[in-house]
C-alpha cells in the first residue's frame, strides 16, 4: 500500500545560482532535508515525490536524492515560472507561482493520499507518525484533509523574526483561518509581531500554527487546478502575486471545506539565520546522544532494509 510524500523543494535554489539550504548540521554532514527523510521513512512513507526546479535538476539528484535512492520509490515534478503561458503572466516576473502551485505539479504523480512538507523544516518524528497515520484513516474517503498543526512557542527560531501562519480553528479542531504574520520573533520573552502601525503585537504562545504540513486526498487537485487558474485570470501580470497554501485553503474553508487540525508535540527548528547553525547542531547531537537517530543515519537505514 502506497504512502506518498511530497517534499516542496523548488525554493532550495535559483536558474542563477546553485542549491541553497544545504547545510550539514548532523555529524556527518547530514541536512534538515535528510532528517526529515529518515523520519519519513521510520514512519512508514515508501514513496516520495520532490517538487524542484529543472534548472538544478542535475544537482539535486547528485547532492540530495541520491542518497534515498534504494530506500524509496522517488519520483520527481517541475515547478517553473514558464508553466503559465507567457501572454499571461509578467515577461519580468523572476518568483515561482507559490507553495500551492507546487502541490498542484504533482497531480499526474500521485493517485493516493498524501502529505506535503517543505524541504527546509525539521518537523521531528512524531509529526511524521501522525502525519502517516491519519493518512491511513484517509483511504476510501474523500475531502478528508488536514494539517498537522505546531504550537506556535515550539516554532519560533533562536534568533530573528519568523513568518508563521496562525491559525484559527472552530470547538471541533476544524480550520477556520490561517493568516501569516511576519517577523514574529521573542520579545521579551513573548512572541511578538510588528503591525502595520510599526507596533509590536503580543501572540498567544499556544496558538496552532502551520509549518506547511498537511494532509490530503487526490480530488484536492481538481479544486486546486479550478483555484490557480481564477488566480492566474485576476493576478498572474503581478510580478509579487503568491498561489500560496494558506491562501488557497482560506478560500476552500470559506467555500466550505473541512480541515481537521491535528496538534503534534514536536519542536521546529530551521536555519532562518546563520547564528540558528550552532543551536540545531546542539539539538540535533543532543538527539543522537538520546537515540533518535543514528550518528550515520542512511548507512544504518541501508543496513536495516536489507
Amino acid at each position: 500500500m502506497t504512502t506518498t510524500l511530497v517534499v516542496l523543494a523548488a525554493k532550495m535554489g535559483n536558474k542563477y545560482g546553485g542549491l541553497k539550504q544545504l547545510e550539514g548540521i548532523g555529524p556527518n554532514g547530514e541536512t534538515i532535508l535528510d532528517y526529515s527523510m529518515y523520519d519519513a521513512l521510520k514512519a512508514g512513507f515508501n514513496k516520495v515525490v520532490f517538487v524542484i526546479s529543472k534548472y538544478f535538476e542535475e544537482e539535486f539528484k547528485e547532492k540530495v536524492s541520491a542518497k534515498y535512492e534504494g530506500l524509496v520509490e522517488i519520483k520527481y515534478a517541475f515547478q517553473e515560472i514558464e508553466s503559465v503561458p507567457e501572454e499571461l503572466r509578467n515577461s519580468k516576473r523572476n518568483r515561482l507561482w507559490g507553495s500551492a502551485h507546487a502541490i498542484l505539479m504533482v497531480k499526474d504523480l500521485v493517485k493516493e493520499p498524501f502529505g506535503v512538507i517543505n524541504a527546509t523544516n525539521f518537523y521531528q518524528r512524531e509529526s511524521f507518525e501522525l502525519l502517516y497515520s491519519h493518512l491511513q484513516e484517509t483511504r476510501n474517503t474523500h475531502h478528508n484533509h488536514f494539517l498537522i498543526s505546531f504550537r506556535l512557542a515550539n516554532a519560533l527560531a533562536e534568533t530573528g523574526g519568523v513568518t508563521r501562519g496562525i491559525c484559527e480553528v472552530n470547538d471541533k479542531g476544524e480550520l477556520i483561518s490561517i493568516v501569516d504574520r511576519m517577523g514574529v520573533e521573542r520579545i521579551g520573552g513573548d512572541p511578538m509581531y510588528l503591525n502595520e502601525y510599526n507596533k509590536w503585537v503580543e501572540l498567544d504562545v499556544n496558538s496552532p500554527i502551520s509549518m506547511n504540513m498537511w494532509g490530503f486526498t487526490p480530488d484536492i487537485f481538481n479544486s486546486l487546478n479550478q483555484s490557480f487558474d481564477s488566480f492566474i485570470a485576476t493576478s498572474g501580470t503581478n510580478l509579487k502575486s503568491d498561489f500560496s497554501i494558506p491562501g488557497f485553503m482560506n478560500e476552500m474553508v470559506q467555500k466550505g471545506l473541512k480541515v481537521k487540525t491535528i496538534k503534534t508535540p514536536a519542536k521546529w527548528m530551521g536555519l532562518v539565520s546563520p547564528d540558528d547553525r550552532i543551536q540545531v547542531i546542539l539539538r540535533i547531537n543532543d538527539l543522537i546522544r538520546k537515540g533518535i537517530y543514528p550518528s550515520k543515519i542512511f548507512e544504518q537505514t541501508n543496513q536495516s532494509s536489507k
